[in-house]
């Protein structure tokens, strides 16, 4: 974040942030690596996508791989959706796998702002300050998002 924090301060604030004494392309050369590691843009890409993919069963899984796939799945019942949470937090003991119920696709936002912060402006703004930066134009793959219903078999595919 500090990285990204310079990248933001050069090319926005014509400023120096943390790390005044290096130059432009390595901050953005140490930004990118870090990223390409971390999947940090890409997991915020899938934060954004995940705010549309609860449905109205209710009941949602979402697992954060460390892939950077965000997957969701859906469950009409509490209980199902329960099961197939012990079954999965068995199965992937080090991924991050949150169950959310709500009646609506607002409340699970309003109940999880953490995980569907809109971080758009974000994203661009870095990636266009890398650009600036860099004089290159950034190629970035888009984090896949996938949606299922159903038993917690589905996370196998």
């Amino acid at each position: 974040m500090a990285l990204a924090s310079e990248t933001l301060a050069r090319s926005y604030e014509d400023e120096k942030g943390p790390y005044p004494e290096k130059t432009d392309v390595d901050v953005v050369e140490e930004f990118l690596s870090i990223d390409a590691e971390l999947n940090l843009l890409n997991t915020l890409r899938g934060l954004n996508a995940a705010s549309t993919e609860v449905s109205e069963n209710r009941n949602s899984i979402l697992i954060f791989h460390e892939s950077g796939e965000l997957e969701v799945f859906t469950y009409s019942s509490a209980t199902e959706a329960l099961a197939a949470l012990f079954e999965l937090e068995k199965e992937h003991p080090g991924i991050d796998i949150v169950l959310v119920k709500a009646d609506t696709s607002e409340e699970v936002r309003f109940a999880f702002k953490n995980y569907f912060s809109d971080a758009r402006d974000f994203i661009r703004l870095v990636e266009d300050g890398c650009q600036k930066l860099s004089g290159k134009k950034l190629i970035h793959t888009k984090r896949r998002t996938r949606r299922s219903s159903g038993r917690a078999k589905g996370a196998r595919r």
